[in-house]
């Protein structure tokens, strides 16, 4: 008989808090240009926002943090965790780089660009969700010691 299942409250915890932290950057001041900010919800003519995929990503995060804590360790959960995670922070370099392509053509055209905390609390919250994934992987079931 297997022993029970590790609890993994640091690594559940770490899942959520990274998961939070990329709701909440999705929501924040991400850049602004000429003192109009923009969000991971603002419109820039081509429909195309990255706030809600941020969004869904922490939303995954946060409720794989929660079964981890309820349900203790759960291998595929743990793993699954890891990946969506990675694909945050994918994302979250892609629209940094983006950001900053965008920041030196303003910078070469003479326009007021400056960026905002949003998607660096977005990058930080992904890399705390890969940390609690790997967390949560890394416990192991305690075997009883035979005598």
């Amino acid at each position: 008989q297997k022993p029970p299942r590790p609890a993994v409250t640091v690594g559940a915890g770490l899942l959520a808090a990274g998961g939070a932290l990329m709701i909440v950057g999705s929501f924040l001041n991400w850049f602004t240009i000429e003192g109009e900010s923009f969000t991971g919800f603002s419109s820039d003519g081509d429909n195309m926002k990255d706030g809600p995929v941020f969004v869904f990503l922490g939303v995954l995060a946060l409720a794989f943090g929660i079964t981890q804590l309820m349900a203790r360790k759960v291998l595929a959960v743990a793993i699954l965790s890891v990946v969506f995670a990675v694909f945050g922070i994918l994302a979250a370099l892609a629209d940094i780089t983006d950001v900053s392509d965008a920041k030196d053509l303003a910078d070469a055209f003479g326009i007021d660009m400056s960026f905002g905390p949003g998607l660096w609390i977005i990058l930080v919250g992904a890399f705390v969700a890969v940390g609690g994934g790997v967390a949560t992987i890394a416990k192991r079931r305690v075997w009883p010691l035979t005598m």
